[in-house]
């Protein structure tokens, strides 16, 4: 078994006239999405440009120590690239029509590129969820209303295909499934009628009303869908088509990067079904999504991406490299919640406990997310009390203050280990 990475290697020199257009090769065009051509790739209308060109100019942007630096999930679309510009297979394409909209404001954040592969057909690569906060919290406004992105999509597939009449294929990862479908199923009739296939990489569903859109239930036949047996965005809402649940080295919620999908073959690796952590976040959701109505969705929605807002940051990975203000800039915005908030919250960061503890020091092993951050007690925190400061001025306690002041940081993190693996156990009997 393998990645995408030795997937080029095993068969980059294989021609699309050879071996025909499969899901894994949607998965790689899919990523391509994610990598930053901007002052590089003509916009809609404005020529096109080499696969070779266009991965020259990006690489002379960027130095493989700054490529090194990312630590987010789409952090290997780079490489991805510099494998592809090799290859027989894709090496030849042409890139055009790329376009890159982030409004904070409006909660939108929408990317796309059209790649012409040398069989020619059109593939479309709609950019999932990267690393901006403003670009997750769109996945989960899903639940709840039409996001922008959706019309964006739908206005650009229109836009470039509708003086062509060549065939189309269209994929994305994360909401670049979600709105690679809603495009395809919502597009101008001459446009539809030329889509192949439509792939949806662990991308968010639909909300039930949409599953009787005409047009949805004539691009059906045409949907591809793959989540890793621990799905998170992806099992997000209602599928148009049954999903094929396939096997991931990774855990828990790092399954949704693509680089950890296994491969044999053209094909990637059939899971026999859902992980046990993926059919309880589908429940708990699922529950919770048809429990209460838009309005109280969009309240929670609202709250949530309020705690990882509070630190100031905008992206996720600055979020992660502001480690200790990250984490005490949230826990304070969490404490302002309502119970009921909290406890929702607390629901969910409970489920994917156990996976994300395997990173942290195994005294950490039963402790959830929640725990973590309500039992959180470093002496670093105690020597920067202006960072947990409540809006009255006050400075909130943090639990475990009573312990030794000479503790060294290890010995204070297994300290709160401890009184958060004790909360576990009396949350738990009670």
């Amino acid at each position: 078994m393998g990645s995408m990475l030795d997937y080029l290697e095993w068969r980059g020199d294989i021609a699309l006239s050879y071996s025909v257009f499969n899901d894994v090769d949607s998965l790689i065009l899919s990523s391509l999405s994610y990598v930053d051509f901007d002052g590089i790739l003509p916009g809609p209308g404005q020529g096109e440009m080499s696969l070779g060109e266009a991965a020259s100019a990006f690489f002379a942007a960027h130095t493989e120590e700054e490529l090194a630096e990312s630590r987010t999930l789409i952090a290997y679309a780079p490489y991805i690239l510099k494998k592809v510009v090799g290859t027989v297979r894709f090496g030849d394409m042409r890139l055009r029509n790329y376009v890159n909209i982030v409004k904070e404001e409006e909660n939108l954040q929408f990317s796309a590129l059209e790649m012409v592969t040398d069989d020619g057909v059109s593939f479309v690569s709609y950019r999932g969820t990267d690393d901006t906060i403003v670009g997750w919290k769109e996945d989960f406004l899903i639940s709840c209303e039409t996001v922008l992105s959706e019309k964006y999509a739908l206005d650009y597939l229109n836009l470039i295909h509708r003086d062509t009449t060549m065939p189309i294929r269209i994929g994305g990862h994360s909401k670049g499934g979600h709105i690679a479908i809603y495009a395809a199923a919502t597009a101008d009739r001459q446009v539809q009628d030329r889509i192949e296939t439509v792939w949806s990489h662990d991308g968010p569903g639909f909300k039930r009303e949409f599953l009787e859109n005409e047009g949805l239930m004539r691009i059906v036949p045409r949907i591809r869908k793959f989540i890793p047996d621990t799905s998170v965005i992806g099992m997000l809402l209602e599928h148009p088509t049954e999903p094929h649940i396939i096997v991931s080295n990774a855990k828990g919620v790092m399954q949704h990067a693509p680089l950890s999908w296994e491969i044999v073959g053209t094909a990637f690796v059939p899971a026999p079904g859902l992980s046990d952590a993926g059919k309880v976040f589908d429940e708990t959701f699922r529950n919770w999504i048809y429990s209460a109505d838009e309005g109280e969705r969009k309240a929670f929605i609202d709250d949530f991406f309020a705690v990882l807002e509070a630190p100031g940051y905008l992206t996720l990975t600055d979020y992660q490299n502001g480690g200790l203000k990250s984490i005490a800039a949230s826990y304070v915005r969490i404490r302002k919640l309502d119970e009921a908030t909290q406890e929702r919250i607390r629901q969910l960061f409970r489920i994917f406990g156990d996976e994300v503890a395997e990173q942290l020091k195994e005294s950490w092993a039963k402790v959830s997310l929640w725990d973590v951050f309500q039992n959180f007690r470093l002496r670093d925190l105690r020597e920067r009390p202006e960072e947990i400061e409540d809006s009255e001025g006050g400075q909130e306690a943090l639990p475990g203050e009573a312990a030794s002041e000479e503790a060294s940081p290890e010995e204070g993190a297994a300290a709160g280990a401890s009184e958060a693996s004790g909360a576990v156990r009396t949350s738990d009997a009670e």
